[in-house]
Parts: C-alpha cells; sequence; structure tokens
C-alpha cells in the first residue's frame, strides 16, 4: 500500500476509491471496520452478526461507492448503512420479520457485549460501574440506545444522527436526552 495513502483525508480516499483505487478503499475500510464493528457490537451483541454487519457494511459500500453523492459525507453514509445492516439482522433474528424497535427486549445486546474489559490495573469500582451501565444502555429502546451511542460512544454530531437515522433534529435531540436522563438517574448510586 502507498505509505502516503495513510495521510490522506477521508473526501479525497473517496474520490481516489470512486476511480477505482483499491488501495484508497483499503485505507476506509481499516479506518472505519473498528467504529462500525463496536457500533454494530452495541445494536446486536458480541459474536459473529456483528461481524457480519460490518462486513456486509463493507461490500455494500463498495458496491455503492459510485452513488455517494459527497464525499463529505462518508462517515455518515458507512453508519447510515451500518444501521440498516444492524436493522436486517434483527429483523432476520424475529419470528415474522417485523420492526426491530418492537421486539427491544428481545435484542439488547448479549451479557457478554456489556462487560467491559478489565484490566490488571483497572480500579474494581469503576469496572464494576461500567459493567452497569451497559447493562442499563443494553436496556434502553433501541431508538434511544442507536442515538446515544453513535453520540456518545462514537461521537457524531446531531445533524450526522439525524441523517443516519432519517430522523428530524429534534427528534434525536429529544432521544439522546432522555436517554442521558435515564441513565444518570439509573447511575446515581454509583456517583
Amino acid at each position: 500500500m502507498d505509505g502516503t495513502i495513510t495521510e490522506l483525508d477521508d473526501p479525497v480516499l473517496i474520490v481516489r476509491a470512486q476511480s477505482g483505487d483499491l488501495a484508497a478503499f483499503e485505507e476506509i475500510v481499516r479506518r472505519y471496520q473498528r467504529p462500525l464493528l463496536r457500533f454494530c457490537r452495541g445494536m446486536l451483541g458480541r459474536g459473529p452478526d456483528a461481524e457480519d454487519a460490518v462486513q456486509d457494511v463493507m461490500v455494500t459500500a463498495w458496491r455503492r461507492l459510485p452513488t455517494l453523492r459527497s464525499a463529505e459525507a462518508a462517515s455518515t453514509w458507512l453508519y447510515r448503512i451500518a444501521r440498516h445492516s444492524c436493522i436486517d439482522l434483527l429483523r432476520k433474528r424475529q419470528p415474522d420479520g417485523g420492526d426491530p424497535a418492537e421486539y427491544e427486549d428481545r435484542q439488547t445486546p448479549s451479557e457478554s457485549s456489556r462487560r467491559p474489559l478489565a484490566g490488571p490495573a483497572e480500579d474494581t469500582e469503576t469496572q464494576l460501574a461500567l459493567a452497569e451501565l451497559w447493562r442499563f444502555v443494553a436496556t434502553m429502546p433501541w431508538a434511544q440506545r442507536e442515538a446515544w451511542m453513535l453520540r456518545e460512544i462514537h461521537g457524531l454530531s446531531y445533524q450526522e444522527i439525524a441523517a443516519i437515522t432519517g430522523e428530524k433534529l429534534a427528534t434525536v435531540r429529544g432521544r439522546i436526552s432522555r436517554a442521558r436522563i435515564t441513565l444518570a438517574e439509573r447511575m446515581d448510586p454509583w456517583k
């Protein structure tokens, strides 16, 4: 791989990838694979479904790359594909193929995805608080969990989240606000 390709901004990589530069697309995959996997694990739990979703994102992105109109919107575009991939996988899990939001209790992330990784120097109380936080996050309604994760874990703007979810900006703000209030109330004993 070209040594300078890692120094290029996303919009430049997108334009090059749209022109058929495979190395540019490989760099996009390298940059976004881990964040997208974190997002998919947050929505689907650990295991093969989250990994399958990310694989699907990258294949879909490659196929649809020529249709991306704004190279500036690459991050939002990839998260939107990831969101749709997660929804598709959740629908396949449902007996009637319904809306994932209707089955919130049945598709919270697995217990293993809620437990943070413990390092030898980690404070036990902090680890317990983080485990509790992830337990609460996993029980939030799908739409709140999705919006909260995109904002707090992935650092996306409200506008980017609205573009990814297809919701109005006010709706996104409301979901994140409700999620924060709920988590603050539930985490109050850990203060």
